[in-house]
């Protein structure tokens, strides 16, 4: 098989989904397939940069903090952009991780590379395909990271081919290198103010509208009715986002004692291996990697029906109420209350994600159908 060149074009390098994607790709193909060439082009940069660069030459567009309107771009700033990139590494294939990533074709050199969307998103972040940018003009091939994104997607481009290849988060083993001892969850949950008694369950999120960690607080008002006491909340991620600051006035205004919102942390596996149930309350979510990242640990999921990929996920393991069921939300936390119950459903739904949703089992999927898609491309070009 010849070599191929690969382009991994990214709308950031921060620690949201679709950049977590990449990287866990772009670890499988330097692995895998040793003989083709990687690099990465981002329209903005993040905490993550250091860590795309192990794998390729990596090129960042916008300065930080740099507004940027697409509808009236600076000319100056979008000439010297092009003029930039003029000299980029040549390409077979440019992929972007999410429709959002198509920000960088503007300033990308023209050339005869196959232009594969790899998309991971559905409502409002699909706006991208049209709009002043039109990025579904400069694709060549279509991939959704889950059959309800290849749903949302055909909504929106109507007569198209579309294909799918699941999204993945890389396999984490039963616990980290040494262990986690019992000893050292129990002090780790004890700095949080969790009792041994208690049910730690635990969110975590950008805290926005769609992400709704004001759901996350009601769920929390509604199992405190029920179960005073019985279980303690906690909430990470957000603190630049709009709803952080008024979550956490509400907490304080309502008295609930029983939840905490903190700041983001660069990893979350000791706080998987803390918890004992993963609440994701979110109004809309295509295939949330943070969810499939709580299964792979064996922490069991709870989360909304017809709000998302949550459901086609986790299959019959699914555990959840009808968004927005607030209330039955709360009620399905408070039926894993019982240990044996949070450990059988953490061990079907940890089986579920290992047969289907790792790197290994599904980054060569991916890589075969944009396989696929090249080869189509030479043959109509």
């Amino acid at each position: 098989m010849s070599p191929i060149r690969w382009r991994v074009a990214l709308h950031a390098t921060d620690r949201t989904g679709p950049p977590m994607l990449a990287l866990a790709l772009l670890s499988w193909l330097s692995r895998n397939r040793c003989e083709d060439s990687l690099s990465i082009v981002s329209f903005r940069g993040g905490e993550l940069a250091g860590e795309f660069s192990r794998f390729g030459p990596l090129r960042i567009m916008l300065n930080d903090e740099e507004a940027w309107d697409h509808r009236r771009p600076d000319s100056p700033r979008a000439a010297q952009l092009m003029a930039d990139f003029f000299g980029l590494e040549p390409a077979d294939i440019t992929l972007l991780v999410s429709v959002s990533a198509g920000q960088v074709l503007p300033y990308l050199p023209a050339g005869r590379d196959c232009v594969v969307a790899w998309v991971v998103e559905q409502g409002e972040d699909l706006h991208w395909l049209h709009g002043p940018l039109r990025v579904a003009d400069h694709v060549d091939a279509w991939i959704a990271g889950s059959e309800g994104t290849r749903e949302a997607l055909l909504e929106v481009l109507g007569d198209q081919t579309v294909a799918v290849a699941a999204e993945f988060v890389d396999d984490w083993s039963p616990s980290p290198p040494g262990g986690t001892s019992e000893g050292a969850r129990a002090t780790f949950r004890a700095g949080l103010g969790i009792g041994a008694d208690q049910m730690m369950v635990l969110g975590a999120g950008i805290c926005t509208y769609r992400k709704a960690p004001d759901l996350f607080l009601e769920t929390v008002v509604a199992v405190e009715r029920s179960q005073p006491g019985r279980a303690r909340f906690v909430w990470l991620g957000g603190e630049r986002d709009p709803l952080f600051d008024k979550v956490s006035a509400e907490i304080e205004r309502l008295g609930v004692s029983s939840m905490q919102i903190l700041p983001g942390v660069a990893e979350l596996r000791p706080w998987f291996d803390a918890a004992d149930v993963f609440l994701h309350p979110a109004r809309l979510d295509a295939f949330p990697l943070v969810c499939l990242h709580a299964a792979i640990t064996g922490t069991p999921v709870v989360a909304f029906r017809g709000a998302g990929g949550v459901p086609e996920m986790l299959g019959d393991t699914f555990r959840g109420a009808n968004y927005p069921d607030v209330a039955g939300l709360g009620a399905e936390v408070v039926g894993l209350i019982d240990p044996h119950q949070r450990a059988r459903l953490g061990g079907e739904q940890q089986q579920v994600v290992r047969k289907r949703f790792v790197t290994d089992i599904a980054a060569p999927a991916l890589v075969d159908a944009v396989m696929v898609a090249q080869h189509e491309h030479r043959l109509a070009s």
